[in-house]
């Protein structure tokens, strides 16, 4: 009886609050001082359409757009496409449940701008081309699975496809049209709905995959003039980019973790393995035209007089050595198969940067988890160390610690427009960067946010690669196993901008479908970003992804 009346008092404590809470004003569009209203309010004009553009410093979710004080569209990005231009435009500022007070109005009037003199720095909507007939492939060419989750000089090109250069800009949900045929080896076609000139590049027939081995790991050498391959016999294969002709297939363990010489298209440098077996403390090269391969450095005597029983290392296969190729970072690891440290060296000058212990962690998720990679920043400045709980980055002897962000996502390390070491990554978290694509400036740790996925119901998988050293500022975005069917992002190959607008610029569909490890996009751009690498299965979802080489147009 007595726990009756309990839960009879308890009921009417909670229905006389309930009502309280009813009769307070809902803060639902209450003003937020901490949330600064949008500023800069402006107008850009293209061929095909006027965008609303605006500023705001605060951590904003989502903004309200206003046409005379009546809110018309809620978007997740910072412009709006104007259909209406004479009535005054305002925006608010959206985080949860609280909004900002909104921006000054701003009234577009037709003759403020000439339609006929379209804004150059807006492309034209492009006309889209059809995709030429393909020939039909021998059935065998693929076996679906069930998925689970001396250098070469004066090559010239194969005749470029004349197709229409526009680019189609933003979080675009065009479909491509189905069915899609897998093109012949070596045959360029043109992406039906962006126009890009692509062609494969390599052939999976008789094995598991031949594909690009990862996003953070430049395919193409220095000149152009080859590229190189994760073939499903487990070896390292070596490409004329121009004939898709074999030119070698690398004497070098399947985790050696290759890398071009920055300058020289006929050396590939790599660790000699991965572990106690076959690892060691010391850089080789690997000359593709006659297979033969040289220590270019010995770390051994000086990493084991500060750890006395480092016996190898490793980036654990997503590293990267600086643009200039002179400095590098390993993990370094004892005879039990253990992490003890990480190292930086410089190549040019034979030279240790810094040792340092690992942060205390495990693969229980305790402490800072288990180290999952290190690399050297592209300007050789930094070092960052990505473990399961957090990113860190430090200064390149390894000192001046700084955490960037609360766990290890895919990212890459890109150069932005002023040549500044920017860390690029998918947060994946619940956290206030959630969903989105994010850049993080070593120098300062600003942030700044590149794209959503969250609030655009577009959550997919995401790879990234700053490779383009010679175009900084612009990273290469793929994406796959996409979580909602026909998002803007899904199964795409992307350019994104560091800066500016932040514009995303559509390049191609992947007509990738398998979620298995070896038939992820991985695309990967070469230095200039003239040209990118992506792995596609044909729609078979199985494993056998093939290389595919995309033409970049020229960006914004």
């Amino acid at each position: 009886m007595k726990k009756h009346t309990r839960t009879l008092w308890l009921a009417a404590v909670l229905a006389g609050f309930a009502l309280l809470l009813t009769s307070i004003p809902s803060i639902a569009g209450s003003v937020n001082d901490e949330l600064t209203q949008p500023t800069n309010l402006r107008f850009r004009r293209s061929a095909t359409e006027t965008l609303l553009l605006w500023d705001q410093n605060g951590a904003a979710d989502s903004w309200a757009v206003l046409i005379d004080g009546e809110e018309v569209a809620v978007v997740y990005e910072q412009r709006f496409v104007v259909e209406s231009f004479q009535t005054p435009h305002s925006v608010r500022a959206r985080s949860g449940q609280t909004e900002s007070a909104a921006s000054e109005p701003l009234t577009f009037f037709p003759g403020q701008v000439e339609p006929a003199t379209p804004d150059p720095s807006e492309p034209a909507e492009p006309t889209r081309p059809t995709l030429p007939p393909q020939p039909q492939p021998d059935p065998e060419d693929r076996a679906p699975e069930t998925p689970v989750v001396p250098p070469t000089t004066g090559a010239v090109d194969s005749p470029p496809i004349p197709v229409d250069t526009g680019l189609v800009l933003g979080q675009d949900s065009t479909q491509p049209p189905t069915p899609w045929t897998k093109p012949e080896l070596n045959v360029p076609y043109v992406d039906a709905v962006y126009g890009s000139t692509i062609r494969r590049v390599t052939s999976a027939e008789g094995t598991r995959f031949n594909r690009n081995t990862y996003s953070r790991r430049q395919a193409e050498s220095p000149d152009g003039s080859r590229f190189f391959t994760y073939h499903g016999d487990a070896e390292y294969r070596v490409y004329d980019r121009v004939t898709t002709e074999l030119l070698r297939t690398l004497d070098i363990h399947p985790d050696a973790e290759p890398q071009w010489h920055p300058t020289d298209s006929d050396l590939i440098r790599h660790i000699v393995g991965p572990n106690s077996y076959v690892g060691d403390l010391t850089l080789r090269e690997t000359s593709v035209a006659t297979g033969g391969t040289t220590v270019v450095a010995d770390l051994t005597e000086r990493v084991q007089a500060t750890m006395p029983d480092a016996l190898y290392m490793k980036d654990r296969a997503e590293g990267s050595p600086s643009a200039d190729g002179n400095r590098y970072a390993w993990i370094v690891y004892n005879p039990d198969e253990q992490p003890i440290g990480i190292v930086s060296y410089d190549l040019a000058n034979d030279t240790i940067l810094g040792i340092a212990p690992i942060k205390a962690g495990g693969v229980d998720g305790s402490g800072a988890g288990l180290l999952d990679w290190v690399s050297a920043s592209p300007t050789g400045d930094y070092v960052m160390a990505g473990y399961w709980n957090g990113t860190y980055v430090y200064d390149a002897d390894l000192t001046n610690e700084r955490k960037v962000n609360g766990k290890a996502d895919h990212s890459d390390i890109a150069l932005d427009s002023n040549g500044v070491d920017s860390y690029v990554y998918i947060d994946f978290s619940s956290g206030v960067d959630g969903g989105w694509l994010v850049s993080v400036d070593l120098h300062t740790l600003e942030r700044t946010r590149l794209f959503d996925l969250y609030r655009t119901k577009s959550n997919t998988s995401v790879h990234v690669s700053g490779k383009a050293y010679d175009r900084p500022g612009w990273v290469v975005v793929s994406t796959y196993s996409c979580k909602v069917s026909a998002g803007w992002a899904c199964h795409k190959v992307m350019a994104v901008e560091l800066g500016g607008d932040h514009s995303i610029v559509n390049l191609a569909h992947t007509q990738n479908c398998g979620e298995d490890y070896w038939t992820e996009t991985h695309a990967v751009t070469n230095r200039d970003l003239t040209r990118i690498y992506f792995n596609s299965d044909a729609g078979s979802c199985g494993i056998d992804a093939e290389v595919y080489e995309l033409s970049v147009p020229p960006l914004p």
